[in-house]
């Protein structure tokens, strides 16, 4: 308010400097919570569409097997990892990791987290034996060109090594979350390309199993931090995605359009990489695998840390 020589008082309003920044989201507990659930039932129906694809159809027998052709020969460097990264995957393994996780919830405060981790793992691990074993079946569709007969989805090594991977995520402080996803990704995709170099699972089998330890995963996080969590700022500095997602999901899509281009190509081009394929080729479509593989552990680790993203799991301070 101004004035002048008479008297009489000015009023000005105030202007404003337009807003040249770039909002962010708000983030509370009930968006990530809903996150969580949105990943959780995508994982479930992927891997139902996976099943249908790859196991109920004679295009996606095919592809499987021919993946089990072109898998490395025996004796070869690739062979020898694969053996020497499966042996670090058995009962004494699973035991032992479950505990320890359960044992950081523990040393952190939160007894709830040690109990998520047992039905991540536990769920998870008996989701796979039981659809395995009991519910789903692998129907011959391509007679004398399969590989192997008989059901082997999902694979059981590699739901063991995705539920401890994302139960750890889930665990850890916060400020640890992106370099275990980060780490975890690269571990998941080594055991499933592990099992299909050794000859024990198909493409699709891995898959599936990471899908269904994420769907695990999702579901479990999303009960712990409904009503069990906070978020420290109302919103997220660095908007939508941190550095280790935006990774984790642009390295997911690469690696899975590149491999699903190789294998479409073998598809389509049978001459140049049929059924008992043993050379460059057979490898060529083996390699075009270990893409798919490692896109899909990439991207349920990267799912899982964008959904997680802005809540806390530990006491708050007063």
């Amino acid at each position: 308010m101004l004035e002048p020589h008479g008297g009489v008082p000015i009023r000005e309003p105030l202007r404003r400097p337009p807003f040249r920044g770039t909002a962010t989201p708000v983030i509370t507990v009930g968006t990530s919570v809903r996150r969580l659930l949105l990943v959780g039932v995508v994982a479930v129906f992927l891997c139902g569409l996976v099943y249908v694809a790859a196991v109920l159809t004679p295009v996606g027998q095919y592809i499987g097997e021919l993946i089990l052709y072109g898998r490395p020969r025996p004796g070869g460097r690739a062979r020898l990892l694969a053996a020497d990264t499966l042996e670090t995957v058995n009962y004494t393994m699973l035991i032992v990791a479950t505990f320890a996780l359960a044992a950081i919830g523990l040393a952190r405060g939160r007894p709830r987290l040690a109990v998520a981790v047992f039905v991540i793992v536990g769920g998870a691990n008996l989701t796979t034996q039981v659809l395995k074993h009991v519910v789903l079946e692998r129907p011959n569709l391509i007679g004398d060109a399969a590989f192997a007969v008989g059901n082997s989805f999902p694979s059981g090594h590699v739901t063991v090594a995705a539920s401890l991977i994302l139960s750890a995520v889930l665990v850890v402080p916060r400020p640890l979350r992106a370099l275990t996803a980060l780490g975890g990704a690269g571990y998941v995709a080594l055991v499933g390309m592990s099992t299909i170099a050794a000859g024990w699972h198909r493409l699709d089998d891995a898959v599936g199993a990471i899908l269904i330890a994420l769907a695990w995963a999702a579901l479990v996080a999303a009960a712990v931090a409904h009503g069990w969590s906070f978020v420290p700022r109302r919103t997220w500095s660095m908007g939508v995605a941190s550095h280790a997602t935006l990774v984790l999901g642009l390295g997911s899509a690469a690696t899975l359009v590149t491999g699903a281009a190789i294998l479409v190509s073998a598809w389509f081009n049978p001459e140049a990489a049929g059924v008992g394929a043993m050379g460059l080729d057979g490898l060529r479509v083996f390699v075009g695998a270990a893409a798919v593989i490692a896109g899909a552990s990439l991207g349920a680790c990267g799912a899982f840390l964008w959904a997680m993203r802005g809540i806390v799991l530990e006491p708050r301070e007063p």
